[in-house]
């Protein structure tokens, strides 16, 4: 038997639990994320929404200047208007006042507008901070339990991690540096048993075949096989394990 082989297998199996950590780290991160996602179609609608209704009440204040001088406009030449004693000049006053009459109306009713617009949207603005507070809210308890359950996990990574050290450390540095350079690059099992030893010997990896000299020289010698060709994974022959 290969004098690491059980030290190796002791690291996989350490890695594995490492692994399921992870994988339970991971799926607290997709749950507070979709809890952000949700905040965010909220906040987004905020921004937006005020947005518009700042747009709309600076168009009415602009429209409200504007309208101010139009009255003061109208309003002198409706006094001109009064004093002037010359038909044909008044005539051309008269023409003048209505046509400013229309323009003051006109922008009044466009003011109006403006003014019930901006109402509204100031309304939605303050019902978006309204139903993200509530959902803030809503979402303190889910958060809270998220961050229980990753400080927990935290403290079974920091274990784990630190028995994996321990047992990793006892390894040939050779074949740790090899391990942990395909740990790095696979996502399925390093090391693994030969299917079939007596027969057509495959990798359980990739269920490439193994050729049997090579089988032949790992029971003689009881070494690890160099790799497998295809997937590179470490065989071994399950009966020499321990």
């Amino acid at each position: 038997m290969h004098p690491d082989l059980p030290k190796l297998l002791d690291v996989q199996i350490k890695d594995r639990r490492l692994a399921e950590i992870m994988e339970r780290v991971d799926e607290i991160e997709t749950e507070r994320a979709a809890l952000d996602v949700a905040l965010d179609r909220v906040r987004s609608e905020i921004t937006s929404a005020t947005r518009t209704a700042d747009d709309i009440s600076r168009r009415r204040d602009e429209l409200s200047v504007k309208l101010e001088g139009t009255r003061v406009k109208h309003e002198a030449r409706r006094q001109r208007l009064e004093q002037e004693r010359n038909p044909r000049v008044a005539a051309q006053l008269m023409a003048d006042v209505e046509l400013g009459r229309s323009i003051l109306t006109q922008e009044e009713g466009e003011w109006l507008r403006l003014s019930e617009d901006a109402s509204a949207r100031a309304g939605a603005v303050k019902g978006a901070h309204e139903r993200l507070a509530v959902l803030e809210a809503e979402q303190d308890t889910a958060r809270a339990a998220l961050r229980d359950r990753m400080s927990a996990l935290e403290g079974e990574l920091t274990g784990a991690r630190s028995e994996r050290e321990a047992s990793a450390s006892q390894l040939d540095r050779t074949l740790r540096i090899r391990y942990d350079r395909l740990r790095g690059s696979r996502t399925t099992e390093i090391l693994v048993p030969a299917g079939n030893p007596t027969g057509h010997a495959t990798c359980t990896a990739c269920f490439t075949a193994i050729p049997r000299s090579r089988i032949g020289r790992l029971q003689a010698e009881g070494l690890l096989l160099d790799g497998c060709e295809m997937c590179g994974a470490i065989v071994y022959l399950a009966e020499v394990t321990v």
